[in-house]
């Protein structure tokens, strides 16, 4: 018997599949959503009371009591900034907040509309590029000290931690399945087969590119073609290059990568398409991951072993 519960949750729709579980399974599914919600509740920085926005608003301040759940996934994102040497950065909210994306995506809206007035689109360079480096963290007492003007983003990151803990929650249940807007973590064989999880083509939505065949492993997306919005003409998206402080411009326009666990498939595709094609390849290869690449052009190429099931229609 297939379980399954779907809800929304991190700004993105969270499905959760338990194969051949037990009479408690429907609950089980249910604490899954709850956990999301403890994360949202202090992760999200468009709820002035989060945890993460109280700690934004009091940079400069000085040491600052967090939430050990707050904690772990920030020592997991400077864990990922300095294993990416900063393409992978956490700090750049400001950038992010200069291109117009300043609240939650769903209450954003296109230029000249009045719930929304216009933004400056000349987002300037990020002049605190690697200052991640000076956030302190106590983890003895749970402190954390950021420097002043500086503002953290953990959304895509928090997520990929939050499907891990579900994931890892459900263990011993039977196998499961977390996906948290294409962020997803798999564990065991439903059925004695891996998880089929199709990659659409992000250019023809109607049709997949394959099908991957997940078993005890994860994958994430990230593309400049959801999350986009339009302001004094120009069409901008949330993925910004630290390098740059401005959404990057790189030649990829979506990415898929599988890896052992959700938060590590996260930032490695956002790294690859920031990166582009070819040193994203390399880099890829260089952490001894697996992924799918599609240029702006439309062009995919497959990088590493991917665990592939079948090829989508031509």
């Amino acid at each position: 018997m297939l379980r399954e519960h779907h809800f929304r949750a991190m700004n993105t729709d969270v499905g959760v599949w338990l194969w051949d579980g037990p009479s408690v399974g429907d609950q089980l599914l249910r604490d899954v959503e709850k956990m999301f919600r403890e994360a949202e509740n202090q992760l999200s920085r468009f709820r002035v009371d989060s945890d993460l926005s109280r700690l934004n608003q009091r940079a400069g301040r000085g040491e600052q009591n967090v939430s050990p759940l707050l904690l772990r996934v920030l020592v997991q994102a400077l864990a990922a900034a300095r294993r990416t040497e900063g393409i992978f950065d956490p700090t750049v909210l400001p950038q992010l907040r200069q291109a117009g994306y300043d609240r939650s995506f769903e209450l954003l809206e296109d230029e000249n509309s009045p719930a929304c007035p216009a933004v400056d689109c000349r987002v300037a360079p990020c002049s605190t590029r690697g200052g991640w480096r000076n956030i302190t963290i106590h983890q003895a007492g749970s402190t954390v000290s950021l420097p002043a003007g500086m503002a953290l983003d953990l959304g895509g990151i928090g997520k990929g931690w939050t499907v891990d803990r579900a994931s890892e929650m459900l263990t011993g249940w039977g196998p499961a399945l977390v996906d948290a807007g294409g962020d997803m973590r798999a564990s065991g064989l439903p059925g004695g087969e891996g998880w089929p999880v199709a990659v659409q083509d992000p250019f023809h939505p109607e049709r997949d590119l394959l099908t991957l065949t997940l078993a005890d492993c994860s994958a994430a997306t990230s593309t400049v073609g959801r999350r986009t919005w339009l302001r004094n003409g120009q069409r901008f998206h949330h993925l910004i290059d630290p390098r740059t402080g401005q959404p990057s411009a790189s030649d990829l326009h979506t990415v898929t990568v599988v890896a052992p666990c959700a938060a590590e498939a996260e930032v490695a595709a956002k790294t690859v398409l920031l990166l582009g094609s070819d040193p994203g390849a390399a880099w890829l290869l260089q952490q001894g991951h697996a992924g799918l690449l599609i240029t702006r052009s439309g062009t995919s190429t497959v990088v590493g072993q991917l665990p592939i099931g079948k090829r989508g229609e031509q």
